[in-house]
């Protein structure tokens, strides 16, 4: 699986005028609530380690002189990982941008979270939603630093009314190259 969204980034890059970024996933934590029958119980816990992603956004349409709309996606090639149990995820989102000064964005993704981790697939956990928002800071045409804050979710069904939803969210540090 890593070598096929390998070689579709790759594909990807070459063939147009997009950003590739490098995202450091900082104070990941989650959110999970668990259901057997009518009883729920939910909690939440930080995540031991971060996680490392590679991504890859295009612009597809220029709303305004400001504002503009991507698509992309990301692949954590390290997943957060707590007490040898690892959360990995790969996205694909839509993104809008908005400038706010010649070096300052905003924006905000939403899209699907698909697990990648043995331990997820392992419990059958399904596609879920990804959300982020965040700000970029453009050092020079090619070169941009971006902070922003990422859920992505899933749940899972293991039969007998006993499931569990989770939400893992992290805040990101993000290095982009823009071809």
């Amino acid at each position: 699986m890593k070598a096929i969204i390998t070689m579709i980034l790759m594909m990807a890059v070459s063939l147009s005028q997009g950003v590739v970024y490098m995202d450091l996933g900082l104070a990941p934590s989650a959110e999970f609530e668990v259901t057997m029958d009518d009883l729920s119980v939910s909690d939440s816990e930080d995540i031991e380690t971060g996680s490392i992603s590679i991504g890859y956004y295009q612009p597809v349409y220029q709303i305004s002189d400001q504002m503009g709309l991507f698509v992309g996606g990301s692949y954590e090639v390290i997943p957060a990982k707590d007490d040898d149990v690892e959360f990995g995820f790969m996205a694909l989102y839509g993104s809008v941008g908005y400038s706010l000064s010649g070096q300052l964005s905003a924006w905000g993704s939403l899209g699907m979270s698909v697990p990648t981790s043995d331990d997820l697939k392992d419990v059958d956990a399904e596609n879920g939603m990804h959300m982020g928002m965040g700000f970029t800071y453009s050092v020079n045409e090619q070169i941009g630093v971006a902070l922003g804050y990422v859920v992505n979710s899933t749940s899972t069904d293991m039969g007998d009314g006993f499931s569990a939803d989770w939400d893992f969210s992290k805040i990101v540090l993000s290095l982009g190259y823009r071809l």
